[in-house]
């Protein structure tokens, strides 16, 4: 059963973006950026694990007599998510520091031009 207090939460509708601090959005935006570098080298993990895996007899593999590849993809998948939870080789890291980098230049972009289009105090 779901208690009063989490009732509460699912009823009450969420807060405007506005309502939330600067240093919440950007813990969110740099949550998101890890997450969505960790699933990229998971799936290319995934991916080097599957064409690897092909490369082995088909009957002398490691699922032999499997042969619609079911047990062997979900292996792949299932190893390339831990490998890339447990560190993985390194690419999410660079990931994020590229993609934060990227976001930064970005966001100051953005905020000199809207200061130059801004209009001034005199206008």
């Amino acid at each position: 059963m779901l208690g009063a207090e989490l009732l509460s939460r699912l009823a009450l509708p969420p807060l405007p973006p506005e309502a939330n601090s600067g240093a919440n959005l950007q813990r969110d935006e740099q949550t998101r950026l890890r997450d969505m570098a960790k699933e990229f080298e998971a799936t290319f993990l995934s991916m080097l694990l599957k064409e690897m895996r092909q490369t082995l007899e088909p009957d002398g593999g490691f699922f032999a007599g499997d042969t619609g590849d079911v047990q062997g993809g979900l292996f792949d998948l299932f190893l390339g998510r831990h490998l890339a939870e447990v560190g993985g080789i390194g690419m999410a890291n660079s990931l994020m520091q590229q993609l934060a980098h990227t976001l930064t230049n970005i966001n100051e972009h953005a905020r000199s031009t809207s200061n130059k289009i801004a209009p001034t105090p005199g206008d």
